[in-house]
């Protein structure tokens, strides 16, 4: 697993401390599962969200992200209806979406993370890569102070 980078830990500041831990042990097993790819950190409302794709484009190219919200933290699939759902485990009623709720670290332990993760990879044509190269390029949308907005506007 990549470092994770001072911005993220200072976004994950305002959760507990079970939910800090908790997103970065799920973001570790992305990585694992999905690397080499691209990371996309950012806030959005009352969540953190980290999306993951084959590109620099990975808002337009997700494959998943995880959303850490204060109670629980999602790991959600954009085309999860794509996925051949074995094991029952995922949730959601969207037309593309689906997720699996993470609520303990224990949670992190079930293989149907990491096949949900597999398949997901795999649905998106994220051929695993020959050799040693688990680079995972990593970029964190820094949100501007209230303060800082209002001197600009």
């Amino acid at each position: 697993m990549t470092r994770p980078p001072r911005e993220l830990l200072e976004f994950l500041n305002r959760y507990d401390p079970g939910i800090q831990a908790l997103a970065l042990c799920l973001r570790g097993v992305v990585h694992q599962e999905l690397a080499p790819c691209h990371e996309y950190i950012f806030t959005m409302r009352r969540m953190l969200v980290l999306l993951y794709g084959p590109t620099s484009r990975a808002i337009e190219d997700c494959v998943c992200m995880i959303n850490v919200y204060r109670s629980h933290v999602n790991l959600q699939f954009t085309d999860g209806v794509d996925l051949a759902d074995t094991y029952g485990a995922l949730e959601g009623t969207g037309t593309r979406m689906r997720h699996i709720k993470v609520r303990a670290l224990s949670d992190l332990d079930r293989p149907v993370i990491r096949a949900y993760l597999r398949e997901a990879r795999k649905n998106a044509g994220m051929v695993p890569p020959r050799g040693s190269t688990n680079e995972v390029v990593t970029r964190v949308k820094t949100t501007p102070s209230r303060k800082a907005r209002q001197t600009t506007w």
